[in-house]
């Protein structure tokens, strides 16, 4: 595929035959940014292609996609799909243009991006920082700040309209990944890593983003972090943690940057869409916001339950990308191809009738019943994520608070946009009423 021209604007576009010839025999399902309908059309068209089908991407990328919940576990766990991008063949051969928005993330060195001893060598300094001793330890804190950003809300007028997303499930998880990586507390430097991972995201980003924005600036903030955090003597946080490990010729500096990254984003962006979809979920179904309500009345916790629904019913990654096939495999009757990259659409596999009866219905009981299968919203494998303790923590504590604050919270009905990204599966905001 040629390369684009450098400096010109460039946005998402499908495939056309001068770029796809030897996709015209093959049927596709399009791979949207943001599409209008994400279960009941881009969902129910993976779903209907079969177990694996053939998926077109932003920038007219090919690649495929697993559509079962079982194809989704066996691509997650087994090793001969692997994580390093050297093991896709249209990569290697230089078909996949160098502005495609996706680049900045598939060929980051990180979590995301290794298999094997290098994998365990990049996991073991955030598995520490996230241990399940130290993550119940931020207890305390998640409640604190939850209690401060209900405060906050207290000061708005009743029957007004607000972006819960923006004062509630977006700086709840910042603060606490900002205290996890040692974040200074002045908030210009936070809501620059916000912008950033946002930015990093975007399925439909520019030349000038790419390269700007994400390229070079998101990496330039996280070294002047560093170098700040070196002067000022800081020891105890996953920032120094991945430092030490640097002067102790354990990482390259390529590698600190990218866990970083990765943490950054993975640490905050999907439990802000967690707590939203769980808010949406119980707002839009009112038999399960008051059967939540009666058990918690009944000296029951209703809140794990409902995340673990959540989790299920709007998974907050919306596609794990990518995985790449090592040999041949022949997965539920289909042969996917060595060097052929793999995506695994996390919302289309919960939603399948088959795995999860009444797909569409948030029903936290099938949890509490034991008889709902297991959802792979973190992933499965040595690839599962280390902070899936972290984000469970945060949701239950936000839902529980917010409403027994806010027991007549409202959602305003009206269509609200999802981000524009294949990476996470988040709505630009979540207007709600707050009734006290």
């Amino acid at each position: 595929m040629p390369r684009r021209q450098a400096g010109k604007p460039h946005h998402a576009h499908w495939p056309t035959k001068r770029t796809t010839a030897a996709m015209d025999a093959t049927a596709y399902v399009r791979i949207e940014p943001a599409p209008d309908d994400l279960h009941g059309g881009e969902g129910a068209a993976l779903r209907a292609a079969g177990p694996v089908a053939t998926v077109a991407l932003p920038g007219g990328v090919v690649a495929k996609a697993v559509t079962t919940r079982e194809a989704g576990l066996r691509v997650l766990s087994d090793p001969r799909f692997a994580k390093d991008i050297q093991h896709w063949e249209a990569y290697r051969h230089g078909r996949i243009p160098a502005d495609w928005p996706l680049l900045f993330i598939v060929e980051g060195k990180g979590l995301l991006t290794a298999d094997g001893d290098t994998h365990r060598r990049l996991r073991r300094p955030v598995q520490r920082a996230i241990s399940p001793r130290r993550v119940e330890a931020l207890r305390p804190r998640v409640e604190d700040v939850t209690r401060r950003l209900l405060s906050g809300l207290a000061t708005a007028p009743a029957g007004q309209e607000t972006d819960l997303l923006r004062h509630f499930a977006l700086p709840l998880p910042l603060d606490v990944i900002c205290l996890l990586l040692g974040v200074p507390d002045e908030g210009a430097l936070r809501d620059e890593l916000h912008e950033l991972s946002t930015a990093a995201m975007n399925s439909e980003a520019s030349v000038e983003e790419i390269t700007g924005t994400v390229g070079r600036r998101f990496p330039a903030t996280l070294m002047s972090l560093i170098e700040r955090k070196r002067a000022r003597g800081d020891r105890d946080d996953l920032t120094m943690d991945l430092v030490g490990a640097l002067d102790a010729g354990e990482l390259t500096e390529a590698e600190v940057i990218g866990n970083l990254v990765i943490t950054v984003i993975g640490g905050h962006e999907t439990t802000v869409n967690l707590i939203c979809h769980a808010v949406r979920g119980l707002l839009t179904h009112p038999e399960t916001l008051a059967a939540a309500r009666a058990r918690q009345e009944a000296g029951d916790d209703p809140w794990p339950d409902v995340v673990e629904e959540a989790l299920r019913w709007d998974s907050p990654a919306r596609h794990v990308m990518f995985r790449y096939a090592t040999e041949d495999v022949e997965v539920e009757g289909e042969v996917i191809r060595a060097g052929e990259a793999v995506l695994v659409p996390l919302t289309a596999i919960q939603r399948c009738p088959h795995a999860f009866p009444e797909p569409d219905r948030f029903d936290p009981g099938r949890y509490a019943s034991g008889r709902a299968a297991g959802h792979l919203a973190f992933g499965a494998g040595a690839h599962r994520c280390p902070g899936a303790p972290l984000a469970r923590l945060e949701a239950e504590i936000a839902l529980r608070r917010l409403f027994e604050t806010y027991p007549r919270l409202a959602l305003v009905d009206r269509p609200v946009p999802r981000v524009p990204a294949l990476g996470i599966n988040g709505f630009k905001e979540l207007p709600v009423v707050l009734r006290p």
